[in-house]
């Protein structure tokens, strides 16, 4: 029997307030010491891991050398340009919220990024030990709803993808800067998102990439890094390695390959 993994996506109405839920359940299942590494991408996103059962030891990125178990449940990460890496010694339950930046100062989200706000723990615990995590979701979103509805800010729409939040992010950011300077516009981009332009457009680009991938499988490396905007291989190559550590072609061998790259293939789902 294999590990039990999940994606979750948000309903229309937490859209612009959560990318994606990740559940992961090694409880029963053998697997080798190589297995138990969790490899996750660089990511915009503040996440939020809640660990039910086991222990996670963070290997590397920005939270490299924390401990997540009983004693420390809790592990909130804010936006990394950096890949990270988990250890599990052992069985590990364990679900993690992918929420963008200006959602989390909005639940009251403080801006180092350290301690998660009461609606997201409120809906992280809706993933109870006997429960279904299909009924854990539902009640995680229901239980989210009314405070993001709250704090939601006016005009804002669904969003379906993460490049569709860069975006209005940028938007917002060009009209809430005074000025119509570039450095006006940064500091606003950075207030909203966390993130420089640069960086959401690296990470919109790969987004791009994913979803290029997955239309044209059998396409060369070269065209699809042409189809999804990079100049050649070359650059698309070390955006890829920028964000996963990993050149495209030894990525996709792990992706296929290595049980440890669980991650990727559920993003794989999204993209």
């Amino acid at each position: 029997m294999p590990p039990v993994s999940l994606l979750f996506l948000p309903p229309a109405a937490l859209s612009d307030c959560l990318f994606a839920a990740i559940f992961r359940d090694t409880r029963g299942v053998a697997l080798s010491d190589a297995d138990r590494f969790n490899h996750f991408p660089a990511a915009p996103l503040v996440s939020v891991t809640w660990v039910m059962d086991g222990r996670l030891d963070i290997l590397s990125g920005a939270q490299a050398g924390r401990v997540v178990d009983a004693a420390r449940p809790y592990l909130v990460a804010g936006p990394s340009d950096r890949p990270t890496t988990s250890w599990s010694a052992g069985p590990v339950r364990a679900v993690t919220f992918g929420i963008y930046p200006d959602a989390w100062r909005r639940l009251g989200g403080d801006a180092g990024c350290v301690v998660a706000p009461d609606p997201i723990c409120a809906a992280l615990r809706c993933f109870a030990p006997d429960a279904a995590p299909e009924y854990g979701w539902q009640a995680a979103c229901a239980t989210m709803l009314p405070a993001w509805q709250t704090t939601r800010p006016g005009g804002s729409v669904a969003v379906a993808r993460l490049s569709a939040w860069a975006r209005g992010a940028m938007a917002h950011a060009a009209l809430s800067s005074t000025g119509r300077s570039l450095r006006a516009f940064e500091r606003a981009l950075k207030r909203t998102s966390g993130q420089t332009r640069r960086s959401l457009d690296h990470f919109s680009a790969i987004e791009s990439l994913h979803q290029m991938a997955l239309a044209q499988p059998g396409a060369s490396l070269a065209a699809i890094a042409q189809a999804a905007g990079f100049a050649d291989q070359s650059h698309m190559g070390r955006a890829v390695r920028r964000a996963t550590g990993l050149s495209p072609a030894r990525l996709n061998r792990a992706i296929r390959t290595d049980a440890s790259f669980w991650c990727y293939r559920l993003l794989g789902e999204r993209f």
